[in-house]
């Protein structure tokens, strides 16, 4: 653990970041090296420990993230804002509250569910419902990504035909903000459209880790038909 936090299952989220970067820059015409040095930049400058910062520089940009290695959940925070900036620069929102908007926070969930799916958590798509995988699958990633504690909290109720109440509470997590909510919206998303739902929607109008937010929960609507 560097510098206080927790430390969950995060390497193969962490790898999906910059296989999105990729995807991202060859989808544009960017070049990925120099938008990957400028993420780096970002992330070192807004990171003020040096423990952390030498993480980051030799743990994660200077070396292999294994798909099975525990990582600090300080440090998805810190890539992600850092991402968004240098990729989204002054235009449009850093985050959203609906899949009908998108931003840069947003298609990186929804790479990832789409990524995984396909392979390291082929196993936990196949042959799923969309009900089936919000009721059983979807907590067991949540675990992976969150951890037991914050995984105590989650609470995922049907509340109509194809209508979902996802509740969680992530206010104790150093990465816990609105960027984090959007990969949510994001990975439901996504993983909503590989299991073939139809019009997906997934939307976040309760934010526990907004400033002033009146409930410490994270309550996210998901619907399809």
């Amino acid at each position: 653990m560097i510098k206080g936090g927790t430390e969950n299952q995060l390497g193969d989220f962490i790898r999906g970041r910059f296989l999105f970067i990729r995807s991202y820059c060859q989808g544009r015409n960017l070049d990925p090296e120099a938008t990957m040095a400028a993420i780096k930049e970002e992330a070192l400058r807004i990171t003020e420990s040096p423990e952390r910062k030498e993480f980051l520089e030799n743990r994660v940009f200077g070396g292999a993230i294994l798909s099975s290695v525990v990582l600090p959940d300080w440090l998805d925070g810190v890539f992600l804002r850092a991402m968004t900036r240098v990729l989204q620069g002054d235009e449009g929102s850093l985050f959203t509250n609906s899949s009908k908007i998108s931003c840069i926070s947003f298609e990186a969930g929804r790479f990832n569910a789409h990524r995984q799916a396909d392979t390291v958590f082929r196993i936990l798509f196949s042959n799923k419902r969309p009900e089936e995988w919000l009721k059983s699958t979807f907590g067991i990633l949540y675990t992976k990504c969150y951890g037991d504690k914050a995984a105590r909290f989650l609470k995922v109720d049907e509340v109509g035909h194809r209508q979902y109440r996802i509740t969680m509470n992530n206010r104790n997590l150093e990465k816990a903000g609105p960027m984090d909510c959007s990969t949510v919206i994001g990975y439901i998303f996504g993983s909503l459209e590989k299991l073939s739902a139809a019009n997906p929607v997934v939307t976040h109008d309760t934010c526990g880790v907004r400033p002033g937010a009146a409930s410490e929960d994270c309550i996210f609507n998901v619907t399809w038909q």
